[in-house]
């Protein structure tokens, strides 16, 4: 019985610190698209020209998608809820067609944020349910 309560409380600790990778992962998204404007005037040079590449968008990509499958994935193992998942695999799409070509100017910006604002919610909805009744 004690053994099953550590276990218990150390794979709730491991989903902690995913789901917040996570949610971390998704605002960064969207302090990067809000603030780019005053980063490049008061960070000059080479991290400015990476903020405002595509490289950097890809990379931000790169570290949100696995770590929202996997917040969602535990999540949904804990509390049987389909929403957040949605919200999230909504969110992640919207990030995916910002990298698209061919898009209207400053579409890219605009499906940035609605994505990462999908994902916070998404995030915060799962972090609720998984924590609910502890």
């Amino acid at each position: 019985m004690f053994a099953e309560e550590i276990e218990r409380s150390a794979s709730e600790r491991r989903t902690n610190v995913i789901e917040g990778a996570a949610v971390s992962a998704s605002l960064l998204c969207l302090v990067h698209c809000l603030a780019l404007p005053l980063l490049l005037l008061l960070l000059p040079g080479i991290i400015g020209l990476f903020a405002r590449s595509e490289a950097f968008h890809y990379v931000a990509l790169a570290l949100v998608v696995p770590s929202a499958v996997a917040a969602f994935w535990l999540g949904y193992r804990r509390h049987r809820a389909l929403r957040p998942a949605l919200l999230g695999l909504a969110g992640v799409g919207c990030l995916v067609v910002a990298l698209l070509p061919g898009r209207a100017e400053g579409a890219e910006t605009w499906f940035t944020v609605a994505g990462s604002l999908m994902l916070v919610a998404g995030h915060t909805m799962n972090w609720r349910l998984r924590t609910a009744g502890d």
